[in-house]
């Protein structure tokens, strides 16, 4: 069923006469006669009644009047303040993240390109997190860090775990690893925050150790690739993970463990000037994906 044979439908039943009716759209009476009638063939019944003098609704047409004028109306309605949105929301939005962030939003930040052509997502990889906002000048930032600074808002965005992995390279390798202790004999590889602290204990549920790295890295897609390649052992969100544990790349190590959850959180300035286009992609990102 066309919408727009709704619409002519309407059109007919308002001026009570297919010429009238055709003359309004400029078009022939044939045509808006064969149309209607295609339309009462869907329908399985009459809309009209026809004589010579005068055009009536049946009572299936005034019932069917009365269900889809004020359908159509909220149809149109509704694509006018869409289009109106799609339309206004323009311009480019500045964006730091830690490397690793992408692997994790990639799915919404890719929603949000497809529902907002006219918006340029310009994004910045960076280390010094939301204290980059202003050197940078950017919009937003996307950091792992708990802010405490007044000036800025966070919105959290998601939670990850993270779970300890190694490559099977390096597992052949490697002597036994059965227990946590065992992990103070392996070469691990180790993260530093964005406030250039090293993570240097490994914490767990139950217990912790000090963790003698080999390599510290101050992203966790440098620790991902160099984990993937054999370099040691490391602590990596579970959700950077999954796809190389199903491609059987990396092992999640001592499973039973979980070194926690942190916060990823999204970060801009309180008194921020922020554009049309900039608070709808905050809107989007905030918004739990379907």
């Amino acid at each position: 069923m066309n919408i727009n044979d709704l619409e002519l439908f309407i059109l007919v039943a308002e001026q009570g006469s297919f010429a009238k009716a055709a003359e309004s759209l400029n078009t022939r009476r044939a045509l808006v006669s064969r149309r209607i009638a295609e339309l009462e063939k869907q329908l399985g019944a009459p809309l009209f009644t026809r004589t010579t003098r005068v055009m009536t609704l049946t009572s299936s047409g005034e019932l069917y009047l009365e269900q889809v004028a004020p359908l159509l109306k909220q149809l149109k309605n509704a694509s006018f303040i869409f289009k109106n949105r799609y339309n206004e929301i323009q311009g480019r939005v500045r964006i730091g993240l830690l490397p690793f962030v992408d692997k994790m939003l990639d799915k919404k930040i890719a929603s949000f390109v497809h529902a907002y052509p006219q918006v340029q997502l310009d994004i910045m990889v960076i280390s010094g997190g939301y204290k980059e906002i202003h050197r940078l000048e950017l919009d937003m930032v996307i950091d792992v860090n708990q802010q405490h600074d007044s000036q800025f808002i966070a919105k959290t965005l998601l939670s990850f775990e993270r779970k300890i992995y190694a490559s099977p390279s390096y597992l052949e390798k490697s002597s036994v690893i059965e227990t946590v202790d065992d992990l103070q004999y392996q070469s691990l590889l180790g993260f530093r925050n964005t406030n250039g602290l090293v993570e240097d204990k490994w914490t767990f549920q139950q217990t912790s150790i000090t963790a003698n790295h080999k390599v510290i890295c101050t992203d966790y897609n440098s620790l991902y690739n160099l984990c993937l390649g054999g370099a040691g052992i490391t602590l990596l969100p579970q959700t950077i993970a999954n796809e190389a544990i199903a491609n059987q790349q990396l092992v999640n190590v001592l499973p039973e463990l979980s070194a926690g959850f942190t916060d990823l959180n999204l970060i801009y300035p309180h008194d921020a000037h922020l554009s049309n286009a900039a608070k709808v992609f905050i809107e989007h990102l905030t918004r739990p994906l379907k």
